[in-house]
């Protein structure tokens, strides 16, 4: 099925379906923040940062440093939004279906997965002349893969394969911190490696899309959209445009993210202020071995998502 071929009703049908599959089919995973970071890291965490009544509640603090004029928050999606077993879109695991021919020489799962690697190098390979981060669309290569069963169609078998390889569950806290900043005034995007299921997790577990959750249509970008993977700066940009034209500067921008590659450095790379968010130990992405991550510190770290609204200050409105 090409979901850009679909009527609107049949869209409709569609995405009701997928999210009750990923109701009925998402694994809860456990959240366990890191025992401890780089002491680099330790000036910047949120929990150093708050200020505690004595009741032990936490409490807004006066900020005059670089967070204290923010005006638009933009987020990642795996490992930051949503718990994610991967970390990111997830391609290891057991195979959806068992395989048809058991004494073949490949396992069900080896051959699935060997058939996704090498479906995925060649776009990569094709794409690479337009952009160093390319993004595929996994339903058209799960559409094409000759072991799918004939009444699946390739969006529906690319979900099944994702929950079953990549579960996700809300990260603790996230609702609670999306409502509390658009209270506060901010203006909330998305700028996330993702695939056409991504947005109906949203729907899955909180009952609203990211539009009616409140996030400001024009600031969302997917990179299965665009075809360009974080840290490309390009997909970046496309959001950032959008919030130029709104009046907004790019130095007024937070990005949340909880990889220091994708999130903290594609951010900054283009005149952003980065969050690395820490509060999960099997999403966070250090990347200390990498020299685009050398010497590079975040403006915050985040220890959960409820303690950003406490450590952001909204900058004025002009005009």
């Amino acid at each position: 099925m090409n979901l850009h071929r679909l009527t609107p009703m049949e869209k409709l049908r569609q995405e009701t379906h997928l999210v009750s599959l990923i109701q009925k089919l998402s694994k809860a995973t456990a959240v366990v923040p890191p025992q401890c970071l780089p002491l680099q890291f330790e000036p910047y965490r949120s929990s150093r940062i708050i200020k505690h009544s004595q009741g032990g509640s936490k409490v807004n603090i006066q900020l005059n440093g670089p967070l204290s004029d923010i005006r638009v928050i933009l987020f990642d999606i795996y490992g930051t939004l949503f718990s994610s077993a991967a970390g990111d879109i997830g391609t290891e695991g057991p195979p959806l279906f068992k395989c048809p021919e058991p004494d073949s020489v490949l396992t069900c799962y080896e051959q699935e997965a060997a058939y996704f690697r090498k479906a995925v190098l060649e776009r990569h390979l094709t794409a690479y002349a337009v952009t160093p981060y390319p993004e595929v669309r996994v339903e058209e290569i799960w559409e094409a893969y000759q072991d799918k069963p004939e009444n699946l169609s390739g969006a529906e078998y690319a979900l099944r394969y994702e929950l079953e390889h990549n579960p996700v569950t809300p990260m603790p806290g996230a609702l609670n911190c999306i409502r509390t900043l658009l209270e506060k005034g901010f203006e909330l995007g998305i700028v996330s490696n993702a695939q056409f299921y991504t947005p109906l997790l949203f729907k899955a577990f909180w009952g609203a899309d990211p539009i009616e959750l409140g996030f400001t249509e024009a600031f969302i970008a997917y990179s299965y959209i665009h075809g360009r993977a974080k840290p490309d700066p390009e997909l970046f940009k496309i959001v950032l445009d959008e919030v130029r034209s709104k009046g907004y500067q790019v130095d007024e921008c937070l990005y949340v993210g909880n990889d220091m590659l994708n999130d903290v450095f594609g951010a900054k790379n283009v005149g952003m202020r980065a969050a690395l968010f820490a509060g999960d130990k099997k999403s966070l992405r250090l990347r200390e071995d990498n020299p685009l991550c050398k010497d590079l510190l975040p403006d915050l770290v985040i220890d959960s998502l409820t303690d950003l609204p406490h450590c952001v200050a909204k900058g004025p409105n002009y005009g």
